[in-house]
């Protein structure tokens, strides 16, 4: 099947505005997502503080996570990744998304991290924006079939795309929240649940390396 370049920064910008649709529409005292290419938004424009949030993470430390471990090694994906020029890091939020190759065998990771206490603590919010934006992610048929990934941080989800070639990890920690994509061969559905429990290590080793850039 032919595919178009660029299908899992699509993914990874189509999925942060999702997140954020929620907090659009109720004005729980958060910016708007950053303007991302294709995809209708607006600059960050802080209504809370941005002296400090409640939340364990201040900063993904590079422009895009460092991919170093186990499985980013075996999958030749290491290294830093090709970062969205449409990413923004502010006083208020940090939005990263980034790509590691193309077609079959890349991987994509997008991540939005919350550094400011509004009404709602900033991990309070952001847990909130996480569930939401995935419920609806659910309901609008972006994503086929999904399970829960119980331990991994404080909530995480693993599922197939409504492309049927990639594989989702969506992860709430405190006061962060990201998604790990990796495409593989078209899936039918007869397949899914093995596609799913094929690549959790997978994706959870993907997920590690995210997350020990984070501080």
């Amino acid at each position: 099947m032919p595919r178009r370049p660029g299908r899992l920064r699509r993914l990874a910008q189509a999925f942060l505005l999702v997140a954020a649709l929620p907090l659009l529409a109720t004005g729980c005292g958060r910016s708007d997502p950053p303007q991302v290419e294709g995809i209708p938004g607006a600059p960050p424009s802080p209504t809370g503080s941005s002296a400090g949030s409640t939340g364990k993470w201040s900063k993904l430390g590079t422009a895009c996570p460092t991919l170093t471990g186990g499985t980013a090694t075996s999958l030749r994906k290491t290294g830093p990744g090709t970062p969205s020029a449409a990413d923004a890091d502010t006083p208020v939020a940090q939005n990263v998304n980034c790509t590691w190759g193309e077609g079959t065998g890349s991987v994509g990771v997008s991540l939005y991290l919350n550094r400011s206490d509004g009404p709602l603590p900033a991990d309070q919010a952001t847990a909130e924006e996480f569930q939401q934006g995935f419920d609806k992610y659910v309901q609008d048929g972006s994503i086929l079939h999904w399970k829960p990934e119980p331990g991994l941080e404080d909530k995480a989800y693993l599922g197939i795309h409504k492309d049927r070639v990639t594989i989702e990890l969506a992860v709430l920690s405190s006061n962060a929240r990201f998604t790990v994509y990796y495409q593989v061969k078209e899936l039918d559905e007869a397949a899914w649940d093995a596609a799913l429990a094929q690549h959790r290590d997978t994706m959870r080793g993907l997920a590690a390396d995210v997350l020990d850039d984070l501080s």
